[in-house]
């Protein structure tokens, strides 16, 4: 439930509560009571995970093995190239890894990127 309440809260920052309510299948009132912690209705809680999975896989797509490699190399930019490739799949393993834990769908660039650095 937690997973959902974070997702929640991330949408309903980056455009409005009526526009989260509105995509969601809720009304405000009720978004704001689950924000606040409040236990949604069974209803109302398949509306917030079918809409979590809707929403993921768009965002888990949005981002290309492109993009994702250029954001990893930033950050192991400091390494030299041979312990850089290993800080990548280090990356790689810890991002998955938290997918799977949290039940959240791994995006298409790990296995891609996992791919390229293993070669």
């Amino acid at each position: 439930m937690e997973t959902l309440r974070e997702a929640a809260r991330t949408f309903v920052d980056a455009t409005s509560l009526r526009q989260a309510a509105r995509d969601i299948g809720m009304s405000p009132t009720g978004l704001r009571g689950f924000l606040d912690g409040a236990d949604p209705y069974v209803k109302t809680e398949r509306k917030l995970r079918a809409w979590y999975l809707r929403d993921a896989q768009r965002n888990v797509q949005a981002v290309s093995p492109e993009a994702a490699n250029n954001a990893l190399k930033l950050l192991v930019g400091h390494f030299a190239p041979e312990q850089g490739r290993g800080a990548v799949l280090d990356v790689l393993q810890v991002v998955e890894g938290r997918c799977v834990s949290t039940q959240t769908p791994i995006p298409a660039w790990i296995p891609a990127l996992r791919t390229q650095y293993s070669e």
